[in-house]
């Protein structure tokens, strides 16, 4: 309720913080409730520069929309405009509030929100479908080529790849795109060819854990220890609650020949990540 109240007087931070606290100590079992405050909690998340995570709560309201309504579980999501206002500005990474959506950019975010909730609702036909669409009518808007991207990883690597390279191309200075697909190098071992798009990465978002992350992991993969501790060092500075973070650091460490801090590192990654273990059994 606090974090609610701190919305309605904009100050967004603090109800953020109040609304993730509340939401960690337990919600109870009143589904409007339930709803405003991960609605909430995911606005907040996107306006704020998580994207990833509102992407997460809305999902769950989106999931809990549909249990809620058995009989046409489909149109119940569909039809919350709310909600779809609030999926699309998540995934085109648009940082605003629904009610700050201009009227110029308004179809485009409805439209990329009806299909991440058919996303949130596993409708992948429906959603593959309507995100073609969205890309062929939208070819130079930010973040279209992203959200298909993102979208095709999973099953297609390499065209997603192309869809974040396109991204670049409509916006230059985008690191979401360049971070994605140094992962996804770094994932088929392509140290050399990834560590670029990292590195503009680190020089776009200097504060952005992933974008260390991957350059460090990069340069761990090039055989650069002392680059890759340099990165890896910021990474878990930036995220200390990271377990990722603390394991390949110690990797980094171990390479460095430093066996004890190498220790308290993978020390730190196995208590965090029985503590992450422990909340996703909830």
């Amino acid at each position: 309720m606090l974090g609610l109240t701190e919305f309605e007087l904009k100050n967004y931070r603090k109800a953020l913080e109040a609304v993730e606290h509340g939401r960690a100590l337990g919600l109870g079992d009143n589904p409007a409730f339930v709803h405003r405050v991960l609605y909430i909690d995911g606005i907040l998340n996107n306006d704020l520069g998580q994207p990833e995570i509102a992407l997460v709560r809305l999902t769950r309201v989106a999931n809990q929309l549909a249990a809620e309504h058995p009989d046409a579980p489909k149109d119940a999501v569909l039809e919350n405009i709310e909600l779809l206002d609030a999926f699309g500005l998540a995934a085109l990474r648009i940082r605003q509030l629904p009610a700050e959506i201009s009227a110029k950019r308004a179809a485009l975010v409805r439209q990329a929100g009806h299909v991440q909730a058919l996303i949130a609702l596993q409708d992948g036909v429906a959603a593959g479908k309507e995100i073609k669409q969205l890309v062929e009518q939208n070819p130079s808007e930010p973040g279209v080529h992203y959200m298909y991207g993102v979208y095709l990883l999973k099953e297609d690597p390499e065209s997603a790849i192309a869809e974040f390279r396109r991204e670049i191309e409509v916006s230059p200075q985008n690191f979401p795109a360049r971070i994605q697909i140094a992962l996804e190098l770094l994932r088929t071992s392509d140290y050399k060819q990834g560590l670029p798009y990292a590195q503009r990465a680190v020089a776009l978002a200097p504060d952005n854990f992933v974008a260390h992350f991957a350059c460090g992991k990069l340069w761990l993969g090039l055989g650069n220890t002392d680059r890759a501790l340099q990165e890896l060092r910021t990474a878990v500075r930036l995220s200390p609650g990271s377990p990722d973070a603390h394991f390949a650091l110690s990797r980094a460490l171990t390479g460095a020949g430093q066996s004890r801090e190498a220790e308290q590192e993978r020390a730190e990654f196995e208590r965090l990540k029985a503590l992450s273990d422990a909340n996703d059994r909830r």
